[in-house]
């Protein structure tokens, strides 16, 4: 997805999670810049628990993505708001940002500092310049003091999934740096079906692939806005081919590293279930099930013909009722509904989930309070999730906004909050029985109340936490044991730095002309043999010996 997706994504966590809630060659010398004389660090005995205040206090430097004027409260700035109060306040730490730019901005911004040599104290980095860092010699050991001081709340949060958050952050058995990780199964791949067509069509919920097919042509030739034109589609695609969910259900899994027969990994992208799934897209594009102009369509312009009523079926995340709740606003009798992906055979389709960090957060070498990350991870968590969330947690995220936690220098979350959530808000709609809600379990359930009650407006909040629902299909995936994981979890390889984009570029350009028909579906096997010359065995190689590195 490109930069509208992704934009839409971030105000889907905005909206969602909180409501609910240039290589670096120049070492250099460590820089100061405490206000308080060296200490040794992991000192319990002389820092205390996992919130007490450092007395006198710290600064730590750190930088800063601009995160919106509607994150922050009126009168506060990114230097200066509830947060950064907060955490001199308890913490006794001042946070003084080096620089604050916009969030496009952010990674280039930071590959300058890094090649510069000038540190800041906090590091908010990408894997990829972690990676440079850790291996330049540039970061804190974070082990010792991370067991110290972290809070019971925020290892709960980095035990989930058997600890994967930390992996990729975890060298020769040290930890190098903290993460935000809002596990991996947000990440599942779904169907959206407009339920109003299949009802005035006839038509069943989907159970196979063959059921998805059959509807995808039905919303194409039955006339089902019942307007007397064929002027409608089963399927909406855009250009940056969003069709996980279709190939799924041939089980193909693009982009994820998983083991073969042989115990090696390979990656989806090359097998051959995928052409099966392609030769299937080009044949529903040449039947006209398709929207025919989805190759020079980007996702915004994708959604602007769903939203006008085009297309029947598409493919996105467990947050796509944001971009077409506005559909029910003006028409409460649209009805979109989450199906999980369907399999073309006997065998079960499942979803491919992926690890991704929303955060890398370390501690440049010779900082001497790296306990300070920890204690602001800890901050962050209490204030969100803990005891204290009960009476400040509407402060610290805006009041009705409820987007200020992105001021948060660092943050995290616990892992698949959501569908948990889901499960404690389906149990109080069926028994009436609100005591066991969680804190935002029970804003959910209030905003479906609200919807039911006429509420248009809340309408999302119903199909992403009700019981048909997007992560009522998650739970689905998870119970089941209908997830594919990706099993490789670390920043990019050399050749993938070096060479992705490239791959990337041909399986774009090959793809959309096998949909299109402008190649015969036979040449995705010259683009497997292009694939490995051009850096895909390469690649596989180094992936296999990183994770064999990492065991």
């Amino acid at each position: 997805m490109r930069e509208n997706g992704r934009r839409l994504k971030r105000l889907a966590l905005a909206m969602v999670l909180p409501l609910a809630v240039a290589a670096c060659s120049q070492s250099g010398e460590p820089k100061t810049a405490g206000e308080t004389p060296p200490k040794e660090a992991g000192s319990a005995e002389k820092q205390g628990g996992p919130l007490t205040k450092f007395d006198p206090p710290i600064t730590i430097r750190a930088t800063m993505n601009e995160t919106g004027k509607d994150t922050l409260a009126q009168g506060d700035t990114y230097e200066n708001n509830v947060w950064t109060r907060g955490y001199e306040k308890e913490l006794g730490i001042k946070v003084k940002y080096d620089w604050i730019v916009a969030d496009a901005n952010y990674n280039d911004k930071m590959n300058v500092t890094l090649a510069s040599g000038d540190l800041p104290d906090l590091l908010k980095v990408s894997p990829v310049q972690f990676e440079q860092l850790q291996q330049a010699g540039m970061l804190e050991d974070l082990t010792e003091v991370y067991n110290t001081y972290a809070s019971d709340l925020v290892k709960e949060f980095y035990a989930a999934e058997n600890g994967a958050a930390l992996k990729p952050v975890t060298k020769d058995g040290k930890i190098y740096a903290m993460v935000s990780y809002p596990g991996a199964l947000d990440s599942s791949d779904m169907i959206w079906v407009r339920q109003d067509w299949l009802d005035k069509l006839g038509l069943g919920a989907p159970k196979s692939m063959q059921d998805v097919i059959k509807i995808a042509e039905a919303f194409t030739n039955n006339d089902p806005d019942g307007n007397g034109q064929k002027d409608t589609y089963g399927i909406q695609l855009n250009k940056d081919l969003p069709i996980n969910a279709f190939l799924l259900g041939y089980h193909a899994y693009l982009e994820t590293w998983f083991k073969d027969g042989s115990g090696k990994l390979v990656n989806g992208t090359v097998q051959p279930e995928v052409k099966k799934g392609l030769a299937e897209l080009q044949r529903l594009y040449k039947a006209g099930a398709i929207d025919p102009e989805f190759g020079v369509k980007d996702f915004a312009k994708s959604m602007e013909a769903i939203n006008a009523g085009k297309a029947g079926m598409f493919f996105l995340p467990q947050w796509a009722p944001f971009p077409v709740k506005e559909m029910i606003k003006k028409d409460k009798n649209v009805n979109w509904v989450p199906y999980p992906v369907q399999s073309i055979d006997d065998k079960p389709a499942k979803t491919q989930n992926h690890q991704t960090l929303a955060g890398v957060f370390a501690v440049r070498k010779g900082y001497e309070h790296p306990e300070a990350l920890i204690k602001l991870l800890n901050f962050q968590a209490e204030k969100m999730f803990g005891e204290s969330a009960k009476t400040e947690r509407a402060g610290y995220l805006n009041g009705l906004t409820g987007t200020g936690w992105q001021n948060a220098v660092v943050s995290n979350l616990p892992a698949n909050k959501n569908v948990k959530a889901m499960e404690e808000v389906v149990q109080a709609l069926d028994s009436g029985d609100t005591s066991k809600l969680g804190l935002e379990a029970k804003l959910f359930y209030e905003d479906i109340q609200a919807y039911r009650k006429g509420d248009l407006d809340k309408w999302h909040m119903e199909r992403i936490f009700g019981p048909l629902s997007s992560q009522a299909v998650i739970k689905h995936y998870r119970d089941n044991n209908l997830v594919v994981m990706n099993e490789f979890i670390y920043a990019p390889t050399k050749t993938m730095s070096s060479k992705q984009a490239t791959l990337d570029k041909l399986r774009a350009e090959t793809f959309l002309k096998i949909i299109y028909g402008d190649l015969p579906v036979d040449d995705f096997d010259k683009f497997v043999e292009n694939w490995k010359k051009l850096g895909g065995d390469q690649i596989t190689e180094e992936v296999n010996k990183t994770v064999q590195a990492n065991k």
